[in-house]
């Protein structure tokens, strides 16, 4: 059934990209480890003769910035608490404060993970060729989540974005949210903590007040 999911899904984006062929990755990431939007990412190339019909999507995403020390403050056992966070300028078009001392960056070349522990992260991914409603209906099928048609406001700007919440699976809550930076570019940010975890409320709090600082640049 998942082989049959994945299938449908490079059919969208191949239709989203006018005309594409599958591309294994050189290195593929191991299923097991692989998230979503890391899925969604390297199944399809341009044909050469569209290449040049494509936008030029890159010329939008800033330059490197180094990470800048940012205070961070969440709400968590009825007390407010203010960290010392870092805020990340990623290449991929878009800032985040996060909590070092809890989370770890990890990049890679479409995006970022902030990783407190298995199955406790906060990833934000750059899918250029698809717009929000082909990766919103790609993700609809991948992951089986029922199309509520649901919309909301995330970041520190209050961004308007398509949300999805997926039924928790091994005792793992997982929910999208889908922002559209072009016509053809989306930034996928993806919530994921273990419900059982005794941490998990500190967990859920942190992964909020770092959505609130998303910023768009």
């Amino acid at each position: 059934m998942r082989r049959t999911l994945l299938c449908t899904l490079c059919v969208l984006m191949c239709m989203a990209l006018s005309a594409c062929t599958a591309a294994p990755s050189a290195q593929p990431t191991p299923a097991s480890t692989r998230t979503p939007s890391q899925a969604l990412m390297g199944t399809c190339t341009p044909d050469p003769a569209e290449a040049d019909t494509l936008p030029d999507v890159s010329r939008d995403i800033p330059a490197y910035q180094p990470d800048v020390e940012t205070p961070l403050s969440y709400e968590y056992n009825g007390a407010v608490q203010t960290i010392d966070g870092l805020r990340h300028y990623s290449v991929q078009g878009y800032s985040i404060v996060y909590d070092p001392n809890l989370f770890t960056r990890q990049g890679w070349e479409n995006g970022d993970s902030y990783w407190a522990s298995q199955g406790n992260s906060l990833s934000v991914s750059r899918l250029n060729g698809m717009d929000a409603v082909t990766l919103r209906q790609g993700l609809i099928l991948q992951e089986e989540i029922p199309d509520l048609g649901q919309q909301t406001q995330v970041g520190s700007e209050k961004y308007t974005a398509h949300t999805l919440v997926v039924s928790p699976q091994d005792g793992i809550y997982r929910q999208f949210w889908i922002l559209e930076l072009g016509a053809n570019s989306s930034l996928l940010v993806e919530q994921s903590y273990v419900m059982e975890d005794p941490d998990t409320a500190q967990f859920q709090a942190i992964q909020k007040a770092m959505l609130d600082t998303l910023t768009l640049e």
